[in-house]
């Protein structure tokens, strides 16, 4: 009785676990376009103001295509989208501390070490501090993700410590 029982809990999680949304461009660009347009209505933001937050919130994946760029020589977005999205998937599918054996892939934009730029060169433009707004929701939203699969937040806070923190271990990415 007790076997079957956890054979259905574990059935129930492995599908409630390919069901769920993660934090693709796409669904990045459908909350970043909420949050603008909140913004816009509570704010006295501009059109151009507003737009670059939310160009901000989702090109700022395009540091998963520079990795794809890197192992695999190819410059196709496409092919990039497609070898991430599967790269995931086979990765979530191993219990968590399989998934502590490998590295996590270094995403440069994603971490205070990129925001730290972005306040440097805020000082000569004020462009910069939307895009600051825009990479911050975005790595809210990833937050959120990483609490969900129990992943560590270290991933999105810092790509220095990402990187110290993946010394000894397999590649995956």
């Amino acid at each position: 009785m007790k076997s079957s029982t956890h054979k259905l809990i574990v059935q129930y999680k492995q599908k409630r676990q390919t069901k769920t949304i993660n934090m693709r461009p796409p669904i990045h660009f459908l909350l970043g376009l909420i949050f603008v347009i909140i913004l816009k209505l509570l704010t006295s933001l501009t059109i151009i103001e507003v737009s670059i937050i939310l160009l901000a919130s989702f090109l700022i994946d395009i540091d998963h295509w520079f990795i794809y760029i890197l192992k695999k020589k190819d410059l196709s977005v496409n092919n990039a989208y497609a070898w991430f999205v599967e790269k995931e998937e086979k990765y979530m599918k191993l219990p968590l501390n399989k998934r502590k054996q490998f590295k996590k892939p270094l995403m440069i934009f994603h971490g205070i070490e990129f925001i730290i730029l972005l306040l440097i060169l805020s000082l000569a433009s004020k462009i910069f501090i939307f895009i600051i707004i825009g990479v911050l929701f975005h790595l809210f939203c990833d937050y959120i993700d990483l609490i969900r699969e129990k992943e560590p937040l270290y991933l999105k806070l810092s790509q220095i410590y990402t990187y110290i923190k993946n010394k000894g271990k397999k590649e995956f990415y």
